[in-house]
């Protein structure tokens, strides 16, 4: 049944009775009860009559009894779930957690949302109001940590023997520290090189046909026609990894089970450790009075409910959107459902997370929004998290 409840409940019943029949010892014949004699069945279709010891008489009515008793209870479908091995849970993420168990990076596979996602907080200076509901999300797979220096290396090399040029060394302090000082170019070429190295699907393509995919991380003048440097073609369908949204982003950040969310002016993963319901200084993630005012390497802190780690404060991370200060400027309303953010027409994009210098609980929170740059911009505390969609 493949762990699913059969469609009859009356085929389950009868299967539990029937089972409570031929539960005896084999060589045991059947019985029915013939006044004080005992009928037997002899295999042949012949039958004998003599008497039966009560020993023997007893324990198939035992089993009669208890088939018919199965069978009587199983109308109301009380007992017949009771007995139901085949009620398994099904695991909802089992196909994406299987699809993503050869990554070459850690992911964490993140539910779908059918029911909308409220997103936005009233922190000031954040650009994060209005708080509105982002229709649905589908489901997809994110990184467990920001990509390392030994994961940015290991594709830069791929890419250089494949046709990527201009790809950045980036910085690291160890191979597992996130990899830093990468304007946005940078991270969805890399990106690409990274699907392609694994058999994956690429995402960002120089035209609508999606037959050049993009591979040049050139460093020129802002360039935002459709196909240009810093607005490539999106084939949002594909399987390969990519820059989350900053819906796609916050979602994650934010997730408990699915109905609960974190408050969006507190850091991925807090809890409230003095139990006074404020996000306090020293519970910001990597913020300056924790790290002393350093990037931490991958893992440093506990992860959220989905067992994404570092979200908050360590390195700021580039994400698709263009940047507007306040959601429905640029011409989206941010509520359609997957939303992507407004069009790109110049000007900068957007950075989720932030880095450990910023101090401010306003700026380091699970929706804390502020943080954004030209696409051609790199400074050491800018970094990416991949994402990819199954």
């Amino acid at each position: 049944m493949n762990g699913l409840r059969p469609a009859f409940p009356e085929f389950r019943c009868f299967s539990m009775a029937l089972k409570c029949q031929i539960w005896r010892p084999a060589a045991q014949p059947l019985i029915a009860k013939h006044g004080m004699v005992t009928m037997l069945s002899t295999g042949s279709g012949a039958k004998e009559m003599q008497p039966m010891p009560h020993a023997i008489i007893v324990r198939p009515i035992v089993f009669t009894y208890l088939s018919l008793l199965l069978t009587l209870s199983c109308q109301n479908n009380s007992w017949g779930k009771f007995w139901d091995v085949s009620a398994a849970v099904v695991d909802p993420l089992a196909a994406c957690r299987a699809a993503v168990a050869g990554d070459a990076f850690s992911m964490i596979c993140v539910p779908a949302n059918t029911t909308g996602f409220s997103r936005g907080v009233a922190a000031p200076g954040v650009g994060a109001l209005p708080i509105h509901t982002v229709a649905s999300i589908t489901g997809f797979a994110i990184g467990k940590f920001e990509v390392q220096k030994s994961e940015w290396d290991t594709v830069l090399t791929w890419a250089a023997s494949n046709g990527y040029l201009n790809l950045s060394a980036g910085t690291g302090a160890s191979n597992q520290h996130p990899v830093g000082t990468l304007n946005w170019r940078d991270t969805i070429v890399w990106c690409n090189a990274a699907s392609q190295k694994s058999g994956l699907t690429p995402v960002y393509y120089n035209d609508a046909a999606f037959t050049v995919v993009r591979k040049d991380a050139n460093n020129g003048v802002i360039d935002f026609t459709p196909g240009g440097l810093d607005n490539p073609y999106v084939k949002w369908g594909a399987n390969g990894y990519r820059l989350a949204t900053e819906a796609e982003w916050e979602y994650a950040a934010r997730y408990i089970d699915g109905t609960v969310f974190l408050r969006g002016d507190a850091p991925t993963g807090w809890v409230d450790s003095n139990s006074n319901g404020l996000v306090d200084a020293a519970e910001y993630d990597f913020s300056v009075v924790v790290t002393g005012g350093a990037i931490a390497a991958v893992g440093t802190r506990a992860a959220n409910k989905l067992g994404i780690h570092d979200m908050n404060g360590n390195m700021g991370e580039w994400v698709w959107d263009a940047y507007f200060a306040g959601y429905g400027a640029g011409g989206s309303p941010y509520t359609d459902a997957d939303t992507q953010g407004p069009p790109y027409a110049g000007g900068t994009r957007a950075l989720r997370g932030h880095a450990y210098s910023d101090g401010s609980s306003n700026y380091v929170s699970s929706a804390g929004r502020g943080a954004q740059s030209a696409p051609n911009s790199a400074v050491a505390e800018r970094g990416l998290r991949v994402v990819r969609r199954l």
